[in-house]
């Protein structure tokens, strides 16, 4: 009797003494995974292959081979896991995740949607989005339309981009202008403005990978105060083409028609092609090129001098704006591997624009760059920030003696939104913007603050 309660208590030693061992790495990835450290996490574990198929290991492994951006493993070592535990709701929608990630659309939505009826939080957010991601990957597969409707009410400090009352702008080579009046159409003018936008969109797909996109709406936007509605804009606009999706590729080029109004007049249309190309690195890296070539048509229209509207409309000579214009583009977006999903994106843009009636004054090479962030700080909030800056050279001198035009601007915009719904949100918006130009004319500053309430069909 002794005897066999000596062995026993032996077996039960080596067996704690086993168990221990086999914890440790497991509970050391997974100390490194609650410190955002998925690739140390990763390693550690590929240092320990003995422990497969121990199910501690496998369940912190998985999750650290698939944040460090080897799905493939983590998919294994999750599936091995959940035949231990199968009623584990986190194993399940980690491994969902590695079945998104890996393109296995039907087995990450299988499992989404098992999970979803139960989850809570920011997990039942995270789910939706999985499955909205999912619906818009199946669009190469099948047809698929949205819609939209939003409505915004603000204060713009600066709604004519205009000059503070009084001012006396400096022309090099002219001197200085007569102060500006504050009853003339050039002098800063601030007030309360409405927005209404809606748009629909879809794609169709015609063969594997090949689609046909298009989308097209139409926004207006109504300002509150006295004889102010010769600021008021509206506009139409449409964009088709066709998307080629091969693998971490994808490829859209198409043609893009757009029509605004400024009081009610014909004030621009600007048509032209585009084309695109998006390319999946990894899981946290998408690099995008763009190019677009452009004509703007402008319209003559009759304008007031004064907001008093004194004297008349006068014939304002807009045709002679009449440009073509050719851009590139490029940006890079980074997910970064942590809570709150923050994604940074990084930008920048090439133009010119060549004026049609020989007026190289008119005519301009635009650099542009910008800096952004987004995340979700909480359940159902989104959170953003951006930082542009964009020059503009202007070729040519508009008047003997003066200079050619340069202007440089910065601008800065934040937003915070909540969903109520899935469908319905509501957004806060602000915009910070500076223009320094040698041209006194054109050096102003703006600021706009915004509420708006989006449905999404």
């Amino acid at each position: 009797m002794i005897r066999r309660s000596l062995i026993s208590a032996v077996v039960v030693n080596l067996l704690l003494f086993h168990s221990a061992v086999w914890a440790a790495p497991a509970d050391e990835i997974r100390s490194l995974l609650e410190q955002n450290k998925a690739q140390e996490a990763y390693q550690l574990g590929r240092v320990s292959p003995e422990l497969l198929g121990d199910p501690a290991f496998d369940f912190f492994y998985g999750i650290a081979a698939i944040d460090a951006g080897h799905p493939g493993e983590g998919v294994l070592a999750l599936e091995r896991y959940i035949l231990s535990f199968p009623d584990n709701g986190d194993a399940r929608f980690q491994l969902a995740r590695g079945y998104f990630i890996l393109g296995e659309d039907q087995r990450a939505r299988d499992e989404f949607e098992t999970l979803l009826p139960n989850s809570t939080g920011n997990q039942k957010i995270a789910i939706e989005r999985y499955l909205d991601a999912i619906r818009t990957r199946e669009s190469r597969y099948q047809p698929t339309a949205k819609a939209y409707v939003e409505a915004s009410l603000g204060v713009d400090t600066n709604i004519n981009a205009g000059l503070s009352s009084g001012a006396t702008p400096q022309i090099p080579g002219l001197g200085t202008l007569p102060a500006v009046s504050s009853n003339s159409i050039s002098a800063r003018e601030q007030d309360t403005f409405l927005t209404a936008s809606a748009g629909v969109q879809g794609t169709y797909p015609v063969s594997p990978g090949v689609s046909l996109y298009g989308a097209g709406g139409v926004d207006a936007r109504r300002h509150l105060g006295s004889n102010n509605d010769v600021f008021d804009q509206h506009s139409l606009g449409a964009t088709g083409g066709v998307s080629y999706l091969k693998e971490r590729n994808l490829y859209k080029g198409g043609a893009f028609l757009s029509q605004s109004w400024v009081d009610n007049q014909s004030y621009l249309l600007s048509y032209g092609l585009n084309g695109e190309w998006n390319h999946q690195l990894d899981q946290f890296n998408r690099l995008t090129l763009g190019a677009q070539l452009a004509r703007f048509d402008y319209d003559d229209m009759n304008i007031y001098l004064t907001k008093d509207k004194a004297g008349g409309p006068v014939l304002s000579v807009l045709t002679d704006r009449n440009s073509d214009f050719i851009g590139i583009s490029g940006a890079w977006a980074h997910a970064l591997a942590m809570p709150y999903q923050p994604v940074i994106t990084v930008s920048g843009n090439y133009g010119e624009e060549s004026n049609q009636r020989n007026r190289a004054d008119l005519s301009r090479d635009i650099y542009g760059a910008r800096v952004s962030f987004a995340m979700t700080p909480a359940e159902r909030w989104g959170v953003s920030a951006g930082i542009g800056y964009q020059e503009n050279k202007y070729r040519d001198i508009f008047t003997a003696g003066s200079e050619r035009r340069h202007d440089t601007s910065w601008g800065l915009d934040g937003s915070v939104s909540y969903f109520y719904t899935k469908q319905f949100s509501v957004r806060a918006e602000a915009q910070i913007l500076d223009q320094g130009s040698n041209i006194g004319l054109f050096r102003y500053g703006r600021e706009v603050v915004s509420v708006k309430a989006r449905y999404e069909l």
